[in-house]
């Protein structure tokens, strides 16, 4: 399917080593160059939130080789190349998808990009208005904003309660020293990763071409701010074995009461980290119960009770903690009902009479394989899919190994995690809503 490669390349001197993956896909002519950061907003201070969002902005705004934004647009624009980059809590993503004939100059742009942005401070004030515009824009969105408070919510005093764009304050406080010091301590190559996913046998005769291009690059990296080597923390805690109720607060209910079109809710029980043995099987049960339009959640709250508008299974990994659970956006003064429901749609899995059928498992399996190779259909795709779990999770397996992983779930393994997660006393709420009564609200969670 794709032929995928794995080396580690050092400059010359040894003062620095970049892990780096080759995605070929046969007869592609166009390639991604992806830079993956380890760095997020659970790395944050609490003084810090929303740092590493800024910095993804910052590194747009000029570098050594294209000093304006303008300059830096009009030389990707010129070949037709997309550009962009994302950040989350737990990384940050770089990439510029290009034809393969333009190999060279996405990796040129995107490396200065990386180590030679200039960060000034006077761009650095002017963008402080468009992320502070951004959070508004955010924060008026129910959905994404209700699903920042759950985290917030059951993740409090932990860094990975962080808004990824941060607070007013913090953005308002960053000086151009902010950035300097979190380049220095999380852009050294030996935290980052690239990925190059598309045409690489149209892109030169041999690897070792493309190699010899990074390693040159590397070779350049005299500028003081990256010669401290990756000062990043290791993350402690993962457990392969592990349900994760330690890692949550003790607030189980959060009540935003807003004047909203829709009452939007998220409701979730501790699961597992990123690193656990069923992370697999518990991917296949988020999607029987809520994955699709023929989920359990789907048909029974939408189709048959006409309760939400909107309804799916929520399932998040992070490095050592997770949750398993469900989003819905319904009409207000049906939301007692549709969350008693909703509930009842996980809790029913512990009933022999809801017990998931042989048939049931079938059609799932079968439309994950589905949905992950159609997923794959693109090199910015494929880039994230090997980059991610290289970066988070040191995991260097194929698609069909991935594939393969779903196929060998079993109606047993799901009850068994199912029995694990589904726990009455564990479960948290957090809604946003226009509601005169919070605790009918509090009460339908039991």
């Amino acid at each position: 399917m794709f032929k995928v490669v794995y080396h580690e390349v050092a400059s010359q001197n040894g003062s620095h080593r970049l892990p780096v993956i080759l995605v070929d896909v046969k007869n592609s002519q166009s390639v991604t160059t992806m830079f993956l950061a380890n760095t997020g907003a659970r790395y944050e201070k609490e003084n810090e939130e929303g740092l590493a969002h800024f910095f993804e902005h910052m590194v747009f705004k000029g570098t050594k080789k294209f000093p304006s934004p303008k300059i830096l647009a009009e030389t990707l624009d010129s070949v037709g190349a997309d550009f962009n980059a994302f950040t989350s809590k737990e990384y940050t993503g770089y990439y510029v998808r290009s034809a393969t004939s333009n190999f060279t100059l996405a990796l040129d742009v995107l490396s200065d990009m990386l180590f030679q942005a200039k960060l000034r401070q006077s761009d650095i004030d002017r963008e402080k208005g468009v992320i502070i515009e951004e959070l508004n824009m955010y924060q008026d969105d129910p959905p994404a904003h209700i699903a920042d408070v759950f985290e917030e919510m059951v993740f409090t005093k932990r860094s990975l309660a962080h808004s990824v764009i941060g607070r007013k304050e913090t953005i308002q406080s960053f000086q151009s020293a902010d950035f300097e010091n979190f380049l220095r301590q999380f852009y050294a190559p030996e935290n980052l990763l690239l990925v190059i996913a598309g045409g690489i046998q149209a892109l030169c005769r041999d690897e070792s071409e493309i190699l010899s291009q990074v390693e040159t690059m590397l070779d350049k990296l005299q500028d003081e701010r990256i010669q401290v080597k990756n000062a990043v923390p290791k993350l402690a805690g993962a457990n392969p074995t592990l349900i994760a109720q330690k890692s949550f607060s003790k607030q189980k209910f959060k009540l935003i009461n807003k004047a909203t079109a829709q009452a939007h809710f998220v409701m979730a029980w501790p699961a597992i980290n990123a690193s656990h043995r069923d992370r697999y099987a518990l991917q296949v049960l988020s999607t029987i119960v809520g994955g699709n339009m023929s989920s359990r959640l789907f048909n029974k709250v939408r189709e048959e009770h006409g309760l939400a508008y909107y309804v799916h299974s929520d399932l998040e990994f992070y490095h050592d903690t997770g949750f398993f659970g469900c989003s819905a956006g319904v009409d207000a003064s049906r939301a007692e009902e549709a969350i008693k429901l909703s509930k009842a749609v996980f809790t029913d899995l512990l009933d022999k009479k809801a017990k998931i059928s042989a048939q049931e498992l079938a059609r799932v399996k079968d439309y994950l394989r589905g949905k992950t190779l159609l997923s794959l259909e693109s090199s910015n795709q494929l880039a994230q899919f090997f980059g991610l779990r290289k970066l988070l999770r040191e995991e260097t397996v194929t698609v069909e190994e991935v594939l393969k992983k779903f196929d060998v779930v079993t109606i047993e393994d799901l009850d068994r995690i199912a029995q694990a997660i589904i726990r009455e006393d564990e479960l948290r709420l957090a809604i946003i809503g226009d509601f005169k009564n919070e605790e009918k609200l509090r009460l339908a969670m039991s």
